[in-house]
């Protein structure tokens, strides 16, 4: 994904020097096109661009949440060795197709049975009559978490839904390409303007990059996914380095 963005980046920049350099476009109306140009395109990116930028937010405080839920559904599982390794292998397996997709959001697209195996897994708190176990207060938190757990997948799938509509895009895609169009409207013998012109013209595809790597949540990259993807499996690694050590002592 780097290297077409860095290629899209530079066959612009050669472009649109060789436009600058070898094309006159000079208008006695200059200043008034770029003036519009520039209010027009600066009002709908930035619009589109903060939006985006509150969703990505979102998407990252709802999944910052659903892991931690994660996380205390593993721990709390330390109170009743008996369901722990169950749940520990459904976590791992959970973080591991994460990490191998590269994708935030693996299970919500993917069909997944996570949620429906903790579930069970945690009915085995119940005894053989059927009834709650005495520790009801923490049999509530955990069917609270794994509810939270539910929502967070219906959020993800809504927030992930909400990207910039077709119509959206060609209309930063004309006002974009009307504004590197009227830089080069702008008269000049000098080398100096001719170089800002293709500065500003590079900043406003920079500005439509940057849109589209928010608008489909690949500003920081697979990194970002494997990132979180490992915190949770470092806990469950240190848990098995634990054990393996308790038991080494023994």
């Amino acid at each position: 994904m780097k290297k077409t963005y860095t290629f899209l980046i530079v066959g612009f920049v050669a472009c649109y020097s060789l436009f600058v350099f070898y094309f006159d476009t000079t208008s006695e109306y200059s200043s008034d096109i770029v003036v519009a140009s520039v209010f027009f395109f600066a009002l709908f990116s930035g619009f589109f661009i903060a939006k985006q930028s509150e969703r990505y937010s979102k998407i990252s405080e709802v999944i910052a949440g659903r892991d931690g839920h994660f996380s205390f559904l593993y721990r709390v599982s330390g109170l009743i060795p008996r369901i722990q390794e169950n749940v520990r292998d459904i976590v791992r397996e959970h973080y591991t197709k994460i990490l191998k997709s590269g994708n935030l959001a693996y299970h919500e697209f993917n069909p997944s049975d996570t949620l429906t195996r903790l579930t069970a897994a945690f009915e085995e708190l119940k005894d053989e009559e059927g009834s709650r176990p005495r520790i009801s207060t923490t049999y509530e938190v955990i069917w609270d978490s794994l509810r939270q757990l539910q929502q967070a997948r219906k959020q993800i799938i809504f927030l992930f839904k909400q990207r910039l509509l077709f119509f959206q895009w060609v209309l930063l895609y004309v006002l974009g390409f009307i504004l590197i169009f009227s830089f080069d409207l702008i008269g000049s013998d000098s080398l100096i303007i001719d170089v800002l012109k293709i500065i500003f013209g590079t900043s406003v595809f920079l500005v439509i990059i940057l849109l589209k790597q928010i608008n489909d949540l690949s500003l920081f990259g697979k990194e970002f996914s494997e990132r979180l993807a490992n915190d949770v499996l470092r806990i469950l690694n240190e848990s098995d380095e634990r054990e393996i050590s308790e038991k080494g002592d023994q």
